[in-house]
This record gives structure tokens, sequence and C-alpha cells, in this order.
């Protein structure tokens, strides 16, 4: 083992440590509580770069590597090992894992600054960082499955982190009790893994996943995506998300935008073999992530929450991102995956230094004009808003373009077209929030605290300037020259074995043909949608054309019913609380009494009979030969009078 090998376990081993300490001391320790949290994850960071350059540049060679700590469990056939693989996936989730977790973390510092629980809040975000790093680098399914539940624990206590707040505890309950749902099916997923295949180690897996009969791999492989489903936050699992926007901000940025969620996306790329030889399961893949993105594009038209429209915007790119993955475009949906960890997480903590500055008001409708109060707010969120639209030469024009041209030559028409009408929506509900939140006249709201809005600690500021840098050139470092672009030089090794079971030509960019033709039509969409928004919300807004959009939206029945979807979230809360709470509340109480009145009465009356019976029967035991005797001439008696009757007759 290589010394760069053996510094593979200090990646996640300091976050956990920084949580040991944190929660044992940080009380103590008072408002500098947060300095080994931040340092640690600090280091952690520093050493995941050193891992990834190795790894990158061919240092562990194309394999990877693998470091093997312990056995974990030790019965039998059934050997479960604690080791570390390192590849270049993994290299690719490290970047943006680490990064955006050693940002937020500073972030944080200016952010909670007088919440009087920061020690607390800073051991859980180290404790998070463990367990995604845990889950990023495991190589084992049992492992995976372990780190996997610490991410969901970890997002339970961050967004009920304000317990005391009734919306926020009902958050929390809600995303694990959700979340748990698809966690049912992923353990049934690895218990199929082992008894068709007799190992969990992944790449064992991958390996031998095509000696198995296609009925059977499909259903592993769904098992599998419904846990995705869930910590991704896809349809019909997407009722969580939205909801835990009522965690800090810094926690909506690392955990809802930038890591977490796309554990889901992760788990399904790990085992792309295992999809590459079930193609049924990846078109419903593609149908669920394109259903999702124009769900929940349709839901952030109408929000006001500026949270909540980031939150909206999070479910729709990931739905592009499992759309991609579901057409065979791999590398693609990765691409996106980090572009959009950067640009998401730059939004989020955009949001919260505007809601920091507007004195922790959400309603973007109660704000306006704030660019002249909050600059470096404003520009760097406008370069995030920019890139998220899919704008050129931006991060996310260049992975969202490749989703969409994948899509399209590949065949899969119906998600290119989709594709392209959710782009033109996003553009327009993200200039929708710049324009209420940033220009225009300042509202009632805003002017009453005008004189005091201001940008937050540089701590604040530093992270958002630094999320900015990558959200505009790392597109194109990785995604140039079209025809092969760096990051498909890294992750080919990684998804060869898919490709080749799926037999397809993998495609090929040029800037004329039908490329350049795609390329064109992407970003002549983004560019509509973002005009048309900024005209009636951006520089130029006016009293009237707000106006005019809300005597659009009333002038027919098709859509004021339109609006209302949207702004009630197309009533899925609704069907699944009188579904899950009411109906099957009701269901739950009726089993409940059947239980404790037929069942357990059944078993309670017999009880009570039995030793009733022999209370009785016990008083003729007397233990006295005369009641015995007794009882003897009696029977007699009774024996001879039957006789006598019987006779007689």
């Amino acid at each position: 083992m290589t010394v760069n090998e053996q510094l593979i376990p200090l990646i996640p081993l300091l976050p956990i440590l920084g949580f040991a300490f944190t929660a044992f001391a940080g009380r103590r320790i008072g408002r500098f509580a947060f300095l080994i949290p931040l340092l640690l994850v600090i280091a952690s960071w520093a050493i995941a770069m050193g891992v990834v350059y190795t790894q990158l540049t061919g240092g562990y060679g194309e394999a990877g590597a693998t470091v093997a700590l312990w056995t974990w469990v030790p019965a039998g056939r059934f050997t479960v090992e604690v080791a570390f693989h390192v590849d270049n996936l993994t290299a690719c989730l490290l970047i943006v894992v680490t990064t955006i977790g050693m940002l937020v973390h500073l972030y944080s510092v200016g952010y909670m600054a007088h919440d009087p629980g920061r020690w607390r809040f800073f051991a859980y975000l180290n404790l998070f960082m463990f367990s995604m790093l845990l889950l990023v680098l495991a190589s084992d399914f049992l492992v995976v499955f372990a780190a996997w539940e610490l991410v969901g624990l970890s997002s339970y206590i961050l967004i009920g982190f304000w317990y005391p707040r009734r919306s926020a505890a009902l958050a929390a309950k809600k995303a694990f009790i959700v979340n748990r749902v698809g966690d049912v099916g992923f353990a049934l997923g690895i218990m199929a893994i082992w008894v068709a295949l007799g190992t969990l180690d992944i790449a064992t897996v991958n390996e031998r996943i095509g000696t198995l009969q296609p009925l059977t791999i499909s259903l592993i492989a769904f098992l599998v995506f419904c846990g995705a489903v869930g910590k991704s936050a896809q349809f019909p699992l997407h009722v969580w998300l939205p909801d835990a926007m009522e965690g800090p901000t810094p926690v909506s940025a690392l955990i809802h935008a930038a890591t977490m969620v796309n554990a889901g996306v992760y788990l399904v790329a790990r085992t792309a073999t295992i999809y590459a030889h079930a193609p049924e399961m990846m078109v419903l893949v593609a149908a669920i992530g394109t259903f999702t993105a124009i769900l929940a594009a349709s839901i952030a038209f109408t929000q006001t929450d500026i949270k909540r429209v980031l939150a909206y915007s999070t479910l729709s790119q990931l739905g592009y991102m499992f759309a991609a993955f579901g057409v065979g475009a791999f590398t693609a949906s990765i691409f996106h995956l980090m572009t959009h960890g950067f640009f998401k997480g730059l939004l989020f903590l955009g949001s919260g230094s505007v809601i920091h500055a507007v004195h922790d008001e959400q309603d973007m409708n109660k704000m306006g004009g704030l660019w002249r109060k909050i600059p470096v707010t404003h520009w760097t969120m406008l370069i995030g808003t920019l890139a998220l639209s899919g704008i050129p030469p931006l991060a996310g024009f260049f992975s969202k373009d490749q989703i969409l041209g994948e899509s399209f030559i590949l065949g899969f028409y119906w998600v290119w077209g989709i594709g392209l009408l959710v782009a033109i929506m996003t553009a327009f509900y993200m200039f929708r929030l710049m324009g209420k939140t940033f220009y225009g006249s300042p509202s009632a709201y805003a002017k009453s605290i005008w004189e005091s809005i201001h940008e937050g600690p540089w701590t604040m500021l530093l992270p958002l300037v630094l999320l900015a840098i990558p959200s505009v050139f790392i597109g194109a470092a990785l995604g140039l020259p079209l025809a092969d672009p760096l990051i498909k030089q890294w992750l080919l090794p990684v998804f060869e074995g898919a490709e080749t079971t799926l037999a397809r030509e993998v495609p090929e960019y040029q800037l004329f043909g039908i490329d350049g033709a795609l390329i064109i039509v992407s970003v002549a969409a983004a560019t509509l949608g973002a005009v048309v928004s900024a005209w009636l919300f951006g520089l130029f807004r006016t009293r009237t054309r707000p106006a005019a959009v809300e005597r659009a939206t009333a002038s027919s029945r098709v859509t004021r019913f339109l609006y209302r979807a949207s702004l009630n979230k197309w009533w899925f809360d609704d069907l699944y609380d009188l579904l899950f709470i009411r109906i099957g509340g009701r269901v739950a109480d009726a089993i409940v009494w059947f239980d404790v009145h037929v069942v357990d009465g059944t078993v309670n009356g017999t009880g009570t009979v039995v030793s009733g019976t022999g209370r009785i029967l016990r008083r003729v035991q007397t233990g006295r030969v005369q009641n015995y005797a007794l009882g003897i001439a009696f029977g007699l008696v009774v024996m001879a009078g039957a006789y006598l009757f019987m006779a007689s007759r």
C-alpha cells in the first residue's frame, strides 16, 4: 500500500473525529467550537484533492485503489469487508462533496454566528460529512447501506435543528419517514443480490450480474432504484425535499442541493452494469426522471418562498440526471451532477445571504431592488442563475446540452422534447426569482428596513465568490473539446462495461450538422425563457407587467386551474395526507381495535375462562378424606339413579 493509499481512510475519519470532539466538548468551548470541525473538514478536503489528483492522473491505475481496513461481518460465506475504493467516479464525487462541504462549513461560521446551538450544528455537519464520504468510498453494498442510513439520520437532525419550531420538527419527521420507504426497497435489493450472487462486493456484483436471469436482474435493478428515488427525491417520493427547507440555509445547500440528494444518482451510476443488463428498467429510470423534471419545474413557477423555488429546481435537475442515465448517457449524468452541485450550492448560499440581509424574510414578494444593497450576493447569484439556465459559456450549458444532445442522438426524442421544455421553464422561474428579489422597486416590506439591509460577513461572501468560479469555468474545463471532453476521458473506464453491454455507439459531438443544430436549439430555448421572464420580472419591471401576468392567469378556467395546481403543488401533499394519514390512519386504528378487542380479547378471554374454572375446581381438592368419601358416595348415588332410570325405560 502506497503512502497516498494510506491517506484515503483519513478522508472520512477526520470529520467523524470532529463530530466526536465537538459533541462532547463543544458546549464547554462555546463560541469557538466551530474551529475544530472547520479545520478537520479543510484537512479532509486537502487529502481528498491529493487522492483525486493521483487517481485522475493515473497514479492508482485504471482500476483505481482499494484499501481494506477490517472484516466487519465474518459469518461463514457471508463476509463483509470494510474497504474503501477510489476510481474516477469516486474522484468526481469527492471533488463535489468535499469542496462544497468545506465552503458550507466556512459559510456557517457567519450564518450561525448568533445561534446558541452553533456547536451542535457544526457537530452535526461533521457527522454528515463522515456519512456522505463513507457512502462514496465504500466498496461493499452493506457498508453503503450503513452510510446510506447515517446520511438519512444526519439529514433528519439537521432539518430539525430548530426543533422548537413545529414546522421544522414535522419536516424532519416527514423526510425521515419518506426516505425509509425507499430504503426498504434498497434493503430488499441488497438481500436479493446476496441470494442471487453470494457476494455484496460492488465490483464483483458488476462482474457477475450478467450470469443471472433477466427477470432477477430487473428485480434487483428496480429495488436498488427504489432507494435512489427516496434519497434523490424523485416522484413519487419527492414530497419531502421542499419541506426540508425548514432547516438552516447551509443545510439546504450542503444536503439538499449538492451532496445528499446526489447519493441516489451516484448509487445508480455505481451499479450501471446492472441497469445495462435490464434495459427496460433504464426506460423506467428515464420516465421517472423526465416526469419529475417537468413536474417540479411547473411547481417552481408559482412559489414565492425563495428557498422553495430552489428546492423544486433541485428536484427538476435531479430528474435531468436520472433521465440522462435512463437513455444511456452515463457520463452526461455525472457531468451534470458535478456542475449542478456547484451552481446550486452557490444559489442556496446566496439565498441564505438574501434572507440574512432582510432579517429572515423568505417571501420574494416582500423583496425587490436588493442588487443595490447586496451587490456581491446579486452578482454571484446571477452567475448561478445563468449557469442553471444553461446559458453559454457557463457550466450548466455544457452538461445540460450533453444530456439533451445524447438523448436526441440515441433516439429518445420524448426525453429530448421534455428536457427542452424544462430548459425553457427553468430559465423562466430562475429569472423570476432574480427579478422579484433583486430588481424593480423595493416592496413595502423592503422599504421599511431598507436602511438596515447589508451584506453578510466575509465568511459568508467568500464561499459565494469561490463557488461562482467553478459555476463559470468547470463546464468548459470538463466539457471541451466537444468531440472528446475531459469528463468523458475520466469516466470512460467506469462505464465501459455498461456501454459494452448496451452495445451502443457513444455519440461524439461536433460543432456542425445535427449536433450544432441541437446546441442552437437548446441555447435558444434557455434564452427564450430567460428573456420573457426578465421582461416580466427583471430589470425593466413595471407595475403593469406583473398585473398583466395576473390578468392572463385569471382569463380562463384552464389557466386558473393550472395556476392553482402549481401553487398547490399539484395536490400531491393533500393526496398523500388523504391516503396515508386520514384513510391509512383510520385503517390502522381499525386494525388496532381488532387486535386489542378481537385478537387480544380472544386470548385474554380464554385465559380468564381457564383461570376462573381452575379457581372453582381448586376448591374441590381440600385434602380431607371425609370430603373425598362424600364425593364417592355422591357419585355412587348418581350412578345408581342413572341405572334405575335407564332400567325403568
